[in-house]
């Protein structure tokens, strides 16, 4: 992902997190927490991670003891999910 049009960086995350993660994400966020949680994995492998609203959403979910990963090709949004 080298060209300009296929990086979300500068603004892009923050804007994406405050904007399209509370009206398209956080729901399905919520409920696939849940369901994952239900299945009691000992760990969790999660790829396209983004801003991280999915991860947020399933470290709430999880047990503290629960090996959670999270990845993502984009560096910039990997960026604004650690702050």
């Amino acid at each position: 992902m080298t060209g300009k049009d296929a990086v979300f960086a500068g603004s892009i995350p923050a804007l994406y997190d405050r904007h399209l993660g509370p009206l398209l994400f956080e729901p399905y966020a919520r409920d696939l927490a849940r369901r994952v949680a239900a299945l009691r994995p000992g760990r969790v492998l999660e790829t396209a991670a983004g801003t991280g609203i999915v991860t947020a959403a399933l470290a709430g979910e999880l047990p503290p003891a629960v090996a959670l990963v999270a990845t993502d090709l984009n560096q910039a949004m990997v960026d604004h999910a650690a702050t």
